[in-house]
């Protein structure tokens, strides 16, 4: 029997994604609408599979699955999110997920990632293989000095003092979105903290 935990704080989609996922055998499921709980229920439990959202509160998927990585190692994480999967990816590279998943995915896709996961395979588009490309020619150093516009003032932003809510009004765009735009950064640097981004950012000069 695979135990398969899926954490989403959106109530709707977890539930959607429970109904979806109903018709698996030999797989017993079970749901978190808290990312701050999972750590006190693995205390008490175990888990094969996780299926995480990207853009939760307090705890977002990708400090979620770091640490089931370092508690777990032989357990297995998703990250399912609304944006592009490719942000991602050097998740993948770098081993702290098991595979990727789009929330648009048809319940064909959603079912034939979970299995390929659980055979250890990875199932992504194809443009996966232009992004490793690239990784072999790019140091870190360089892959750093690649942010946007938008990305540096973001920076710029934060180090400011300003909020999630007062970059989302800033950038007229939704607070949600202001967190999946941190996440992506972060990953891009390396880093996994507001404090952590700036001191690379002064270091580098990306800081008016």
């Amino acid at each position: 029997m695979i135990k398969l935990l899926i954490v989403d704080d959106h109530p709707v989609v977890l539930d959607g994604t429970m109904t979806l996922l109903q018709e698996l055998e030999d797989f017993h499921i079970e749901t978190e609408h808290d990312s701050s709980a999972v750590e006190r229920r693995l205390e008490k439990d175990s888990f094969h599979l996780f299926l995480l959202d990207i853009n939760m509160k307090p705890v977002n998927g990708i400090q979620l699955a770091e640490f089931i990585k370092q508690r777990e190692p032989e357990a297995l994480v998703i990250l399912y999110t609304g944006f592009e999967l490719a942000d991602y990816y050097e998740l993948i590279l770098k081993r702290k997920i098991d595979g990727l998943l789009s929330k648009t995915a048809t319940k064909e896709q959603v079912i034939q990632t979970i299995h390929a996961v659980l055979r250890r395979e990875i199932l992504l588009p194809t443009d996966f293989l232009d992004f490793v490309q690239t990784q072999l020619h790019l140091s870190l150093q360089d892959s750093q000095q690649t942010l946007s516009d938008k990305e540096r003032l973001i920076l710029n932003l934060i180090a400011q003092g300003c909020t999630n809510k007062a970059i989302a009004v800033e950038l007229s765009v939704t607070q949600r979105t202001v967190e999946n735009y941190l996440s992506k950064l972060f990953v891009k640097l390396h880093v996994e903290s507001r404090a952590e981004a700036l001191k690379i950012a002064m270091e580098k000069g990306w800081i008016e």
